[in-house]
């Protein structure tokens, strides 16, 4: 069986944790949101929050230089958290967009 798991979603940063381990010991990884606003048929706006972690370093670094609102493109693989079974994006790229 072959299976295809890949994502890129774009949006706001919504909910950076990158700094807020300072003076912490370091997490696996940090947390944080991409909101989206998508319109709906009847005029309505939808706001979707879509989880995403990020256990690179280098990437958490990057995050950090970046502030809530910010338009971000965010691509990575769907995975399921043990226990909860919690869906998010395991964030293998992050960049900010104009």
């Amino acid at each position: 069986m072959v299976t295809e798991n890949a994502v890129t979603v774009s949006g706001t940063l919504h909910h950076s944790h990158a700094g807020a381990s300072a003076g912490k010991p370091m997490k696996k990884y940090v947390p944080f949101s991409v909101r989206q606003e998508t319109p709906g048929l009847d005029g309505s706006v939808r706001k979707d929050f879509l989880l995403a972690r990020i256990y690179d370093p280098e990437i958490q670094e990057s995050l950090k230089s970046l502030q809530e609102g910010a338009i971000v493109r965010v691509h990575g693989d769907v995975r399921s958290s043990l226990g909860s079974g919690e869906m998010y994006i395991n964030v293998r790229a992050l960049e900010a967009l104009a």
